[in-house]
């Protein structure tokens, strides 16, 4: 089971725009995909029709009462073959909560390992945007991870925290999750976006990806409805570009790309 995190600590970068997506796209093409949201915000449940205002279990109860299975939080959506671990403003008391336990930093890999093998083929985290306890967990539990880059400067810095944290990670623990993915997002064609864009593909020569998701109103508009663009635009820019994301995230999967390697 493939366990990728959709990770900036920089805000506004379409992370969650992302990871809704390239999960109705692996479910489209046959995938049994799990969301697991860990952002306060709740917006992974939102943008796929689901209320998680007043939600309970979520995953904030998931990850503290060991008594709470996995099948009392999960939840289908809309889209066939794509569940949904949900969150809501409950999971800002996780840090507290958790402080005193010696294993408060690998709640969530120890979580997902009670899912039943077979059940899931990939499991997608949208993370928070800042750095946290629960970026941790994320960091120890993902084994990938895809960094979206909003093509401005701030966006860029958030991208260089996140390989520092790979690096602390990987220092402090023999090793951290691979970077899979550097997908720039929101591209406007003015000179500052070019220029960022070139010092990505000089950065990331190996993992950035070959689709640059522009700003698109309709994937604005879908989510704003609580659906994929898939649902609500199939044939628009955004959703091709969506799709194309997700073909190469799953083509980039470990298994295949050891068998292009023999």
């Amino acid at each position: 089971m493939r366990r990728i995190a959709f990770i900036n600590e920089k805000g506004g970068t379409c992370k969650t725009t992302l990871c809704v997506n390239v999960a109705a796209r692996l479910a489209a093409r046959g995938q049994r995909v799990l969301v697991v949201d860990l952002d306060t915000q709740g917006h992974a449940g939102k943008s796929l029709g689901v209320d998680v205002r007043d939600l309970s279990p979520t995953v904030h109860d998931w990850l503290l009462d060991y008594a709470i299975g996995f099948d009392d939080v999960v939840r289908p959506t809309g889209v066939e073959n794509l569940d949904l671990v949900p969150a809501n403003k409950d999971l800002a008391a996780f840090p507290v909560a958790v402080a005193p336990a010696p294993d408060r930093a690998d709640r969530l890999d120890q979580r997902l390992a009670t899912i039943r093998p077979g059940r899931y083929d990939v499991v997608l985290l949208d993370a928070p945007p800042s750095l946290s306890l629960v970026t941790e967990n994320v960091l120890r539990a993902a084994r990938e991870l895809v960094v979206p880059v909003a093509l401005t400067y701030l966006a860029l810095d958030g991208c260089a925290e996140i390989v520092r944290s790979l690096e602390r990670l990987r220092a402090e623990r023999g090793r951290a999750p691979e970077l899979l993915l550097v997908v720039p997002t929101l591209y406007r064609k003015t000179q500052l976006a070019d220029e960022i864009l070139a010092r990505l593909q000089e950065r990331f020569p190996e993992t950035l990806s070959r689709t640059v998701l522009g700003w698109s109103v309709k994937v604005d508009e879908a989510q704003s409805h609580g659906r994929t663009i898939f649902e609500y635009a199939p044939r628009s820019s955004g959703a091709a570009a969506l799709a194309a994301l997700g073909d190469e995230i799953l083509a980039r999967a470990p298994a295949l790309r050891s068998a292009a390697g023999a």
